[in-house]
């Protein structure tokens, strides 16, 4: 088959399933992940496509919530009002880790927004976010504050896309504070918006400690992007609510567990 004709008929498919991945256009045309990559290239280039994580979506779709996101997923106002204690606990944790000269990440999420609130400010203290709400939080405060630009997400009040990942590849972070929609001992992290995950792994590739920042119920939520495996995870703060067979298993894979509010259940690295 001729390059010409495969691209043909990988636009036929996006344009009916409006998402395609590398692997499965493969198997499709038993050709490598190059030609695949090499064919998205060619339609992302004519403004068919655009290319994300593992393959690519449709373009004139890619800011439809079907796409971006999930109908189960919450606002962030409803996101802000669950879980409150757990969250502020395990903020105050988190806060503990920053010190005065450090450069953060910020992730967008309601728990890094508890973050934001308790960190003690220093005008020597960098911080950097895709979140609307951090940033707000922090613009009167005394550091020094850069607000990632790219496509706005009004569910999460974040930024994404090509020019967000663009402006985190050119930096380098000391830690990355970041949370997930859902966990599992086995899948790992994950969340529910594509192009979120993207800028988590784009986030996590930037800096040199990785902290998860989640309470448990996580773990009996779904969502439909994994983004990390618990290998790529430093230290996990979490909430008692935490089940001790999981902080072994965590453990096990060389994750740091804190469980904040409860200091005899702190694991230790």
């Amino acid at each position: 088959m001729l390059s010409i004709e495969r691209q043909a008929r990988i636009t036929e498919l996006i344009r009916e399933k409006h998402m395609v991945t590398v692997a499965e256009l493969m198997e499709m045309f038993s050709v490598s992940d190059m030609t695949i990559r090499r064919d998205l290239d060619v339609l992302e280039r004519k403004g068919i496509v655009r290319k994300v994580y593992g393959g690519a979506v449709l373009a004139d779709f890619v800011l439809a919530d079907y796409v971006l996101g999930a109908p189960q997923e919450n606002s962030l106002l409803a996101r802000e009002t669950a879980h409150v204690e757990a969250k502020r606990a395990i903020a105050r944790e988190a806060a503990a880790m920053i010190h005065p000269e450090d450069v953060v990440l910020l992730d967008a999420g309601s728990t890094t927004l508890q973050i934001a609130k308790q960190l003690q400010p220093s005008p020597n203290l960098v911080v950097i976010t895709n979140s609307i709400p951090i940033a707000l939080e922090l613009m009167g405060k005394p550091v020094s504050l850069h607000l990632i630009g790219g496509d706005l997400r009004r569910a999460t009040q974040s930024t994404v896309g090509p020019k967000a990942k663009a402006f985190l590849s050119d930096l380098r972070a000391r830690k990355v504070f970041l949370g997930a929609s859902a966990l599992s001992v086995e899948t790992g992290l994950m969340n529910f918006n594509l192009y979120e995950a993207e800028i988590k792994q784009q986030m996590m590739q930037s800096a040199d400690q990785v902290v998860l920042v989640a309470d448990s119920s996580k773990f009996d939520a779904q969502s439909y992007y994994a983004f990390a495996q618990w290998k790529d995870v430093h230290v996990f703060i979490t909430d008692p609510g935490i089940s001790s067979d999981i902080v072994r298993q965590l453990e096990e894979r060389g994750v740091q567990v804190v469980v904040a509010g409860a200091p005899g259940l702190r694991q230790r690295a």
